[in-house]
């Protein structure tokens, strides 16, 4: 279980899928990222996200990350219904926790 207020982070994606799912999912997330950011952000945060995530996560978090990315290190998005992860834990909340961490990680990168 998580500890009191600590993220509670996957320890590989490729834990849990395949080198071939985890990549597809980072190349899916970095090209959505590439619409709103810089490469060089992109490529920071899509390193951490893709780490931290499983790919179905990773997934999810390239077709949303329009509504997230722009706003992140402004406030938090008010999120939205997707699939639990195994832990129980909202997979939107995982990835804009997740997402948050390493936007403000890589902001000196941003556009």
């Amino acid at each position: 279980p998580p500890g009191p207020g600590g993220p509670t982070v996957v320890p590989d994606g490729r834990a849990m899928a395949s080198d071939q799912q985890v990549a597809d999912a980072r190349h899916a997330y970095h090209a959505a990222c590439n619409r709103y950011e810089s490469t060089g952000f992109c490529d920071c945060v899509t390193a951490g996200v893709a780490q931290a995530l499983a790919p179905a996560e990773v997934r999810i978090a390239a077709r949303t990350i329009g509504e997230r990315i722009p706003a992140q290190g402004d406030a938090a998005s008010a999120g939205g219904t997707a699939d639990a992860t195994p832990n129980a834990q909202n997979s939107m909340q995982r990835i804009e926790q997740i997402e948050g961490h390493y936007a403000d990680a890589c902001q000196q990168l941003r556009r």
